[in-house]
């Protein structure tokens, strides 16, 4: 796997939105609901990933050669910068930036319809593909000229980005309790380092992005 791959979706696990609906559903002990809430999301930025790596690779823009990887990586360091300058400015990524209005608000929507549907829903709204999904499709085109190996990335770095439902999930069945705690903690900590992490995440990356891309070229 490639190193900007990883931190990019590391630096997705934490999402507002999705911690908000994992907390409700495990306050309300539905273990089932959570089943469906992460099958539904993974399934959903699984197959999105798929489609966009696949379409790409049918049309022969020959993943893998210098230069590909040199404009496709020039291309994502760029947005990445921006991105950076956007969050230092306080106008970027707002899905990822904590907002314990707009929390409470999600959270208090979702409780009202919990259902089996709106858990099934709420898996891949609140993980709509952002920068740094595209970024990092971007990144797993360019290096990856075998379509089984660009898939492969696809879903590590799915999987990676949902380390927190998944783990919610896995500890709702030892230990429900637990896993509250583990989110509630999560979501504070958030609170006080989001930005900051946002913010050396996205300036590495697109910089490393950026610099290699034009050794590429």
């Amino acid at each position: 796997m490639i190193p900007e791959i990883i931190l990019l979706a590391l630096a997705s696990t934490i999402r507002p939105t999705s911690l908000a609906a994992v907390y409700t559903l495990l306050s309300h002990g539905s273990r089932r609901l959570l089943w469906v809430y992460v099958a539904a999301g993974l399934g959903f930025c699984i197959a999105f990933g798929v489609i966009v790596v696949g379409v790409f690779h049918g049309i022969h823009i020959e993943a893998g050669s210098d230069r590909t990887k040199g404009i496709l990586d020039v291309g994502g360091g760029v947005v990445v910068l921006l991105l950076a300058i956007g969050v230092a400015t306080g106008r970027g990524a707002r899905e990822h930036r904590p907002d314990p209005d707009r929390q409470r608000q999600w959270r208090s929507g979702f409780e009202r319809r919990l259902s089996v549907r709106t858990a099934a829903i709420a898996g891949p709204l609140t993980h709509l593909p952002g920068i740094f999904y595209l970024v990092a499709l971007n990144v797993i085109v360019a290096h990856n000229p075998l379509l089984p190996g660009g898939l492969l990335a696809v879903v590590i770095f799915d999987v990676i980005w949902f380390t927190l439902p998944i783990i919610a999930l896995a500890l709702s069945i030892v230990r429900p309790d637990a896993a509250k705690e583990m989110i509630e903690t999560v979501q504070q900590w958030s609170g006080r380092h989001g930005r900051g992490i946002l913010l050396t995440t996205s300036t590495l990356v697109g910089t490393a992005l950026l610099i290699r891309g034009l050794i590429y070229l």
